[in-house]
């Protein structure tokens, strides 16, 4: 798993496909423990996210035939601080 554009609300979260021999239905995305929603693709992208807080990412594959793996490997981010509003906003 892997984290880009990480800002202090956001964060894209990706991961490698699993090959299975009856297909992979659909993969189920956590953070902290707790479902984000299913997706077919192996991207997720999350918002609504804290500034300067950590978040832990987990994923798991739904095979085409109902069979479930594992949780993965956690994946830990940290967003970012709230940018600085720019200086002289009022004149």
């Amino acid at each position: 798993m892997a984290a880009s554009n990480v800002t202090d609300t956001s964060a894209n979260i990706t991961w490698n496909a699993v090959n299975y021999i009856g297909g992979i239905k659909e993969y189920e995305v956590y953070r902290d423990g707790i479902s984000k929603g299913k997706r077919i693709g192996t991207s997720f992208s999350d918002s609504g996210l804290t500034a300067s807080s950590s978040y832990k990412y987990q994923v798991k594959s739904i095979a085409n035939n109902g069979l479930e793996s594992p949780l993965s490997s956690e994946l830990t981010i940290t967003t970012q601080q709230t940018p600085e509003p720019p200086p002289g906003g009022e004149g």
